[in-house]
Parts: structure tokens; C-alpha cells; sequence
């Protein structure tokens, strides 16, 4: 593998993921940059850049606004089920 691309056994140790979940992430988009190549044997191009500044920027950690949006749509689901049971 060159400099430029990352191989799926490097993302693998870096994701703790399987060979299998990191080319099924390929090829449903969730690596940008990276494509799959169809035939008898799935092939994968994951160039380092685009794998590296996503994996930079990808927030492991929920944001405060997330945290309350989901906690506003349970309390809310909440209030509805209240309201049909009594």
C-alpha cells in the first residue's frame, strides 16, 4: 500500500472493527473518499487523507444539544403515552 492509502487492515486496528464491517462501511458511504470495487473479490481504495481527517473530526462523544434534543424527544414520548393510558 502507498503513502496515500491507508490498507483495511491498518483501519481495522485503528476502528477495532472487522475486515467485514469496515468494507460494508465502504461500500454503504460511511468512509468519504473511499470506493469499492465490485467483482469476485471486493476491493477497497481508502485513501489516507480523507480516512484520517474523518476519523479526526469524528466526535466520539455526544454534543449538549444532541443530549437534549434526545432527552426532549423521550420526555415528550413520554407525556403521549401518559396521555393514552389514563
Amino acid at each position: 500500500m502507498d503513502e496515500n492509502n491507508i490498507s483495511v487492515e491498518e483501519v481495522m486496528k485503528i476502528t477495532h472493527k472487522s475486515r467485514e464491517f469496515i468494507i460494508n462501511a465502504i461500500q454503504q458511504g460511511c468512509f468519504p473518499g473511499s470506493v469499492a470495487i465490485s467483482g469476485t473479490r471486493r476491493n477497497v481504495h481508502i485513501p489516507r487523507k480523507a480516512f484520517e481527517d474523518y476519523m479526526n473530526n469524528f466526535s466520539k462523544s455526544p454534543s449538549e444539544q444532541l443530549i437534549i434534543a434526545l432527552l426532549n424527544s423521550l420526555n415528550e414520548k413520554s407525556a403521549l403515552k401518559k396521555g393514552h393510558t389514563t
